[in-house]
């Protein structure tokens, strides 16, 4: 709580300075009266005029000239003019706000409200509603990972499905994500747009789940109304790119990130792009408008902050600054030091994540089966009448194997699916798999047709 008795001498002399300048210097009214005032830890003199000695020309005292010259002689305190509920002035007794340099992440918060930084009032909070999608410009060493980092781990700690992309693996590591994510870290243009096409899947699931859940024949209108309807309800989702600018050369992966922006958030998608330059032609305006969050830190260029930040002043704010500093827009612009998520912080977060099965047990024992019984191969069949599973879900089991490269048709074999090399590679990686399976009779690298039944039999347990 701001001390205002240690301003009272401050703000005598402040208001004595005031009325020197408007009548001897500038020849105006002066303020009516003078009120001393406290809010954000900051003392404040707001200096109100009488309307009707004013009069109707209000200008020469609502110009910022005025403003300046009242600053200058106050020793550059702020003077800010108001005219919400008539002509003030205020005069930040205090003094300039100033934002901290460094700051540490304080701990997570409630459920989906990121904490970003402190601002020139206070932390800076928002929910995921507020933000909805995201887009990121920092240059090198400006902290664009620590920003994805305290992103990111937010939204696990919140418990929503993450999509990752990284070209070079370093802000997503994929030795610890891969654990994490709901797919593995993409990296190459054609990882990322089986990744996306991924994310297509699980958005036509819910558009499907919400017409089960539909209430009189009027499916929810988003998450949190389907949510509020179902006894298991949906994780949000977060797809989040980094050096998203790479990726988004690829037509293909721009336009399935445009398609994703435009319906995603209905389903509880919410997108993620960070880029060190940003150029028009990477996101024209129609894709921009719809990433309502900004956050730019110090670039290299003037045009990669206009294109984050689209406004010129906020633009120029960001340059030249040091590392976590920057502004960010929610609504409205504010400059923010970002928190710092310290390596140790993380490696505690960290220290409970187990390395995942490459598949789940009945998975695990379907692929094997596939493998013992059927030379690979895995039909619609053999899924429903061998496997016990539905329609739906051998068609989905089956689409999924195959986007990851699991699967491959033989146009030589009336295009059945067969189990590929990398599935097979992948499970004979797994120390819970039985020692037999790693034989070359049960796990040849050269492709299906040269797999073997095996002079023995296995049994298959539950799970």
């Amino acid at each position: 709580m701001t001390d205002l008795q240690g301003y009272l001498p401050i703000a005598e002399k402040a208001a004595e300075v005031i009325d020197f300048m408007m009548i001897d210097q500038m020849g105006l009214m002066p303020p009516m009266k003078y009120e001393l005032g406290g809010r954000d830890n900051r003392a404040y003199l707001v200096a109100s005029f009488d309307p009707l000695e004013l009069g109707r020309n209000l200008k020469p005292y609502e110009n910022q000239d005025v403003a300046r010259r009242l600053s200058e002689a106050l020793a550059r305190l702020p003077v800010v003019i108001t005219k919400r509920t008539g002509t003030r002035y205020v005069v930040v007794l205090s003094g300039r706000p100033k934002l901290p340099k460094v700051v540490e992440f304080p701990g997570f918060g409630e459920q989906d409200v990121f904490r970003l930084g402190v601002g020139l009032k206070g932390e800076a909070s928002f929910h995921a509603d507020e933000m909805r999608n995201v887009i990121i410009g920092a240059g090198q060493g400006a902290g664009k990972s620590n920003i994805l980092h305290l992103l990111m781990y937010q939204a696990w700690q919140f418990g929503w499905k993450l999509y990752l992309a990284d070209p070079d693996g370093h802000t997503f590591n994929p030795d610890i994500w891969n654990k994490i994510a709901a797919e593995p870290v993409a990296s190459s243009p054609e990882d990322v747009n089986k990744l996306l096409d991924r994310l297509s899947g699980e958005i036509a699931d819910r558009i499907a789940l919400f017409r089960q859940a539909a209430n009189g024949g009027i499916p929810p209108a988003d998450l949190e109304a389907y949510n509020a309807l179902v006894d298991e309800p949906l994780a949000r989702i977060g797809l989040f790119l980094d050096e998203a600018n790479t990726s988004l050369g690829d037509k293909r992966v721009f336009g399935k990130v445009a398609d994703l922006l435009r319906r995603g958030r209905k389903w509880g998608l919410h997108i993620f792009l960070a880029g060190h330059e940003w150029h028009k032609e990477n996101v024209p305006a129609e894709v921009n408008d719809m990433l309502q969050t900004r956050i730019g830190l110090t670039v290299a260029t003037a045009e990669s902050s206009q294109v984050v930040l689209r406004d010129a002043g906020w633009g120029k704010w960001v340059l030249r600054k040091p590392e976590g500093r920057g502004v960010l827009r929610v609504g409205k612009y504010m400059p923010l030091q970002f928190y710092l998520v310290p390596e140790e912080m993380e490696r505690t977060w960290l220290s409970g994540v187990e390395a995942p099965k490459p598949l789940p047990d009945e998975e695990m024992e379907i692929v094997l089966r596939s493998i013992l019984e059927e030379e690979g191969k895995m039909t619609m069949g053999f899924l429903t009448d061998d496997c016990g599973l539905s329609d739906t879900q051998a068609r989905k089991l089956a689409e999924r194997y195959e986007a990851r490269g699991w699967l491959e048709k033989d146009p030589e074999n009336k295009n059945a699916r067969f189990v590929t090399g990398r599935l097979r590679a992948l499970l004979a990686t797994n120390s819970q798999t039985p020692q037999t399976a790693t034989s070359p009779h049960i796990w040849p690298q050269t492709g299906h047709k040269q797999a073997q039944t095996p002079d023995m039999e296995l049994s298959y347990g539950e799970g």
